[in-house]
């Protein structure tokens, strides 16, 4: 099979892209005078209007207003002191904001060091939880739920999206991280495929199980040297399982300290995945791949490059990975093969009770923090409600009314220069760490291609309930720490060894007693108990 690893150039060089989904960064300033605010608000699938609100009379600061704030700077986007969304800031609120920045690869340190030294900006913008879990308890941050009253925008968006904002909940039922929503849709996944190959040898998008393995047998006759399914991000923490599972019937979640365990709607019962048939069942069905060379023999080690040489390569045809992959495939294989198109694919129903439905992906945990040292509390907490108006959902997304976007007469907007995500980024500012707290994401895809943006609003379709993300208290933590790092370990170590052949699955009730005996009870129950405080928290 002819290869074209002169493609990869191209690849490598949008590879930052997806590298750092959620981040941003560079130039652009405007110098046109501040127009009167538009209230102007839009829709997003993940975060639209919740309330209607009147138009703004002027800043939401009569008098200049000074907030320091920390936030992570990425290297495809580093941050500018002139970006065109700090203007828009300044001209809506009147706030100058004193921004520090540090590159995403030494922002935890820079972190613990700011927090160690113990003199604190007004926000911080965190890129996960763990720093709230270890400081929230000493008073470091301010608990926004005793201020609500006094933060009308963030109020309302509370009460609109209080399942989703419990998620952001510390043990102690206080909300220390202000949750965003919108750029969570940058996480979306799925099954893609290589339509050209599928329509050139006649074969449709499988629908279940036997269609998906009878697919790939017929790739493999047709290109005996292939491997038609690829898989990377397996290597050590066997992340793929995490998107896998769910079509199954069965967990694999370890996320928000997770250990395995997903929550039944149905049931309302704590389910520790790998020990279920489901999941015993699933295993065997990549077994049987693997063993049929249907499925990359080197999917457990594969680092992300060699992952987008196979598919460059044709080499395989069938994937799991980010949405906007297919851009990323499209735009740099079709100079020298313009044919070549990777799609979306409908999730095959791998169990017949969960159907066509594939994990819910579009999820982070990211957002502000306030500063308890603050020496102008209610001017800060003032600017942050601001960011959740709907007022500030529109300009921190498209900017100023008109300046930057065209807007048709059905009120579908495209930009008016910016032809990708990174170039919106590097000359605005939008979508960066620290200038949203909610984002109309349709701000990104109006810079997908045709295919992505189509395959992004249909994979929404599919979703699975989002599964509850659970903050421990100490002693929970520390029974997770514990007890409930031994079992990701063993678990991975053994689920590794069932995939490839290393263990026979007529070793599979000893592995489960196994697991069992590594203490999952005590491991379940806490599991339990945080996810009690949560019910007990939506009333």
């Amino acid at each position: 099979m002819k290869k074209r690893f002169h493609t990869m150039i191209s690849l490598l060089c949008m590879a930052a892209l997806l590298a750092g989904m959620l981040a941003g960064c560079s130039s652009a300033s405007s110098s046109t005078p501040a127009p009167a605010p538009s209230a102007a608000a839009s829709t997003s699938a993940s975060g639209g209007s919740d309330a209607s609100e009147p138009a703004a009379s002027g800043p939401v600061f009569e008098n200049p207003v000074t907030i320091s704030m920390l936030a992570a700077s990425h290297a495809s986007w580093p941050f500018q002191d002139d970006w065109y969304v700090l203007d828009v800031i300044k001209d809506y609120t009147n706030v100058d904001l004193e921004v520090t920045t540090v590159d995403t690869s030494g922002f935890n340190e820079k972190v613990n060091l700011t927090m160690s030294g113990g003199d604190l900006p007004d926000l911080i913008f965190l890129t996960s939880n763990a720093v709230v879990r270890q400081y929230a308890p000493q008073g470091a941050f301010v608990n926004v739920l005793d201020y609500i009253d006094q933060m009308p925008h963030f109020k309302a968006w509370f009460e609109k999206n209080q399942q989703y904002a419990l998620n952001y909940m510390s043990a102690d039922g206080g909300l220390y991280l202000l949750p965003q929503q919108g750029v969570e849709e940058t996480e979306r996944r799925g099954w893609l495929y290589r339509k050209d190959i599928f329509e050139d040898l006649d074969i449709e998008m499988p629908a279940d199980k036997d269609e998906f393995y009878n697919v790939l047998v017929e790739l493999k006759k047709a290109y005996p040297d292939s491997y038609p399914l690829a898989f990377r991000s397996f290597s050590g923490t066997m992340a793929q399982m995490i998107m896998l599972s769910p079509s199954w019937g069965a967990y694999y979640i370890d996320e928000g300290d997770c250990r395995f365990f997903g929550y039944d709607y149905d049931t309302g019962e704590w389910t520790f995945g790998p020990t279920t048939p489901e999941f015993k069942e699933m295993l065997e069905f990549y077994n049987k791949l693997y063993e049929e060379e249907l499925l990359l023999p080197n999917f457990l080690t594969i680092d992300t490059k060699g992952w987008q040489d196979v598919m460059a390569n044709s080499d395989s045809f069938v994937t799991l990975d980010y949405l906007s992959r297919i851009d990323f495939f499209n735009n740099a294989m079709r100079d020298s093969e313009p044919g070549f198109t990777m799609a979306y694919m409908v999730p095959p129903a791998f169990n017949a009770d969960v159907g066509n439905r594939f994990a819910y992906s579009a999820k982070v945990m990211i957002g502000m923090v306030v500063s308890s040292q603050s020496k102008h509390l209610d001017e800060v907490l003032a600017y942050v409600d601001w960011m959740y108006s709907d007022e500030a959902y529109d300009v921190l997304t498209w900017g100023r009314p008109g300046e930057l976007y065209d807007e048709a007469a059905d009120g579908t907007r495209t930009w008016k220069e910016f032809a990708t995500a990174a170039e919106m980024k590097q000359a605005t500012g939008f979508e960066t760490f620290g200038f949203y707290e909610r984002y109309d994401f349709n701000g990104e895809l109006a810079t997908f291609s045709p295919e992505c943006r189509e395959a992004t609003e249909t994979a929404r379709k599919y979703d699975l309930p989002q599964l509850p993300i659970l903050a421990f208290n100490d002693a929970e933590q520390e029974i997770v720490s514990t007890v409930g790092n031994n079992i990701v370990t063993f678990v991975n170590e053994q689920v590794s060894k069932f995939l490839i052949g290393e263990r026979s699955f007529d070793e599979w009730d000893a592995y489960v007693a196994e697991v069992e005996a590594l203490g999952l009870d005590q491991l379940k129950t806490v599991h339990e108990s945080s996810y009690a405080r949560v019910v007990a928290a939506q009333g």
